[in-house]
């Protein structure tokens, strides 16, 4: 993959599902994921150091707000929360087998690592969230 190619990820308005609690957590979930690329992308040898708490960072907060949306889509009987809760679940896996693998990564893997979690985050945002959003916004 070439490094160039990935980009660091930009908030951006279209994503808000119109639910504050979970807009917020959506901006510090980027928010976080973007100190990996600054880390990944920055000439400074202290990665090895610095990744491991940002990605023990990135998946506490993952956890804790995938249990916040589940527990917003259980509260207003969205029908989908199964199905949802497994996307959840996969995507906790993914992280748990790469962190394992990254665990002698080089900058460039970390930077991988990146593009697969931004981009999946992103697409989750922008699909899977909005059609919850939209059931949890009639019954509010």
């Amino acid at each position: 993959m070439n490094d160039t190619l990935i980009k660091k990820i930009d908030w951006d308005d279209s994503y808000l599902l119109g639910i504050q609690e979970i807009d917020l957590q959506h901006k510090k979930l980027i928010l976080i994921a973007n100190e990996l690329y600054d880390i990944a992308t920055r000439d400074d040898q202290n990665y090895k150091i610095l990744m491991p708490k940002v990605i023990k960072k990135l998946s506490d907060y993952t956890e804790y707000h995938f249990t916040a949306e589940e527990n917003f889509m259980k509260r207003y009987g969205y029908a989908g929360s199964e199905n949802h809760k497994a996307q959840h679940d996969g995507f906790v896996k993914e992280i748990r087998n790469q962190i394992t693998k990254l665990s002698s990564g080089t900058k460039k893997d970390f930077l991988e690592f990146y593009n697969y979690i931004s981009r999946w985050i992103l697409e989750h945002i922008a699909k899977s969230d909005q059609v919850w959003a939209a059931y949890v916004k009639t019954k509010i």
